[in-house]
């Protein structure tokens, strides 16, 4: 017997049960009216989330180091070697990878807060796990680590909800905008610490996001309540009366199996939604889409920009993709999540194709920085919409982590593409990749666009208490 047959079974247990939920949720009601201090310590989880999300740009450089790469260029046959073996080694990892939705799913049950805290100190243990590595293998184990962690995204849950309903999108652009300005400390820290001429200092740009991902993550547990949404939630569950239930069984029985949460619930809650049904399909081509975008710095690289170069690449393209993620929520709310969805499709193909011609050109790397900063803004607000909001507002309570961590699933293409683009580093190089990526994404992307255009409804004016109920 499950521990809520428990408590239904036994009503002194139950009422117990009830008076905490109540006191919990005047507590976070009360705690809501100090919306500006949640909205600090959700903004600095958010800057340590995409700070970790954006550490991945040391990889060459780790490279360079633990490979003994000749000269430290990536134009290198013994770099396009690295990569390959790189590749092969993470097959095991996509194992434990695969575990990622169930794990997002609890949160439903046990609540968000408690893996607020649990993400943020897992995502400093892993970048912790890098920069102490002494071979690949090691640096790989951390990378997993905080790539576990970091696509949970449980601070955009929470956001959305403690925000008030209109302004759900802007405050999670808001704080968005605010994290990825501080994704430039990466190249910040890369000017200050990164010397050349001592390969292995490249572990030194993972001191201070480490740091800070710890001291965060224990700071959530005493600055954060539980979500009031999760725990009405909760009370009114408890609340009903054994009759009711049966009632509501035998009236509606699909749907009271699907507002009970958990990976089986969700999944059949997708099945028999077709709007979940088309964000799936959406998602899969997406991650298609996206397999072969992680290669930037190879491209640059290859085609002769100097250290010096990368330093003001990597300060300029988070600030620029910053600035477009700031203001990503006001168009959403104003236009809508379909259409705004289309322009930052839009955005992100033609940020890509400038970015690829012009690297390869060798320009400047003021405007490699601006065409990359523009497309990864337009790239990331659309899988914001497609991965958070729309299926949160698509979603009811009960299950709304569960099917945001389900479609973590649609991710197992761009595992796939990315495995087999590793393996075959070393057959396409560095100077052929950016062209490799522009035949994948350009058409792939072109058809997510029609896709959203003709199969998804808006979103915009739900009720997050409501949601689901089509």
């Amino acid at each position: 017997m499950s521990s809520k047959d428990v408590l239904q079974a036994d009503p002194a247990r139950r009422q117990q049960e009830l008076d905490r939920l109540k006191l919990k949720e005047a507590a976070s009601l009360a705690f809501l009216k100090h919306m500006s201090l949640i909205v600090i310590v959700l903004t600095i989880v958010y800057v340590v989330d995409e700070i970790t999300s954006n550490i991945g740009l040391m990889k060459p450089y780790m490279i360079f180091d633990l490979f003994k790469v000749p000269g430290a260029s990536a134009d290198t046959e013994e770099y396009a070697h690295a990569i390959s073996k790189m590749a092969i080694a993470t097959i095991p990892t996509y194992i434990i990878t695969a575990l990622l939705p169930l794990y997002k799913t609890l949160s439903d049950r046990y609540g968000r807060k408690i893996f607020l805290v649990i993400n943020t100190i897992g995502m400093g243990v892993g970048m912790l796990i890098c920069m102490v590595a002494t071979n690949y293998i090691w640096f790989i184990i951390g990378t997993v680590i905080y790539g576990f962690f970091t696509p949970n995204d449980i601070q955009v849950i929470y956001i959305m909800e403690v925000a008030p309903q209109k302004h759900r999108a802007k405050l999670c652009s808001i704080t968005k905008g605010i994290a990825l300005l501080s994704v430039s400390l990466i190249g910040v820290l890369r000017s200050i610490f990164y010397d050349p001429a001592d390969l292995s200092t490249w572990r030194l740009v993972f001191l201070i996001p480490v740091i800070l991902a710890l001291v965060i993550g224990f700071v959530c547990i005493f600055f954060t309540r539980e979500t009031p949404v999760f725990l009405r939630r909760r009370i009114e569950s408890l609340e009903m009366s054994n009759e009711e239930k049966k009632r509501r069984a035998e009236e509606a029985a699909k749907e009271a199996e699907s507002h009970k949460g958990g990976i089986k619930a969700a999944a059949k809650f997708i099945v028999h939604s077709k709007q979940l049904k088309m964000l799936v399909i959406t998602l899969i081509l997406f991650e298609c889409a996206v397999a072969l975008t992680g290669y930037g710095a190879e491209t640059m690289l290859a085609y002769g920009q100097s250290d010096t170069d990368m330093n003001v690449f990597y300060v300029i393209e988070p600030i620029v993709y910053a600035v477009f993620a700031f203001f990503s929520g006001f168009l959403t709310d104003w236009l809508g999540r379909k259409k705004s969805a289309i322009v930052f499709g839009l955005v992100a193909l033609i940020g890509e194709i400038v970015f690829i011609l012009c690297a390869r050109m060798g320009l400047h790397p003021v405007i490699l920085a601006l065409a990359n900063g523009i497309m990864f803004g337009g790239l990331w607000s659309f899988s914001d919409l497609m991965f958070l909001v729309v299926p949160s507002e698509s979603a009811p309570t009960e299950m709304r982590a569960s099917v945001v961590g389900l479609l973590q699933y649609t991710a197992i293409p761009y595992m796939l593409l990315g495995m087999i683009i590793g393996l075959l580093y070393k057959f396409i190089g560095s100077r052929m990749i950016g062209l490799l990526q522009l035949a994948f994404f350009v058409p792939l992307m072109i058809i997510v666009l029609i896709f959203v255009a003709r199969n998804l409804r808006e979103t915009k004016d739900v009720d997050l208490n409501t949601a689901g109920e089509e």
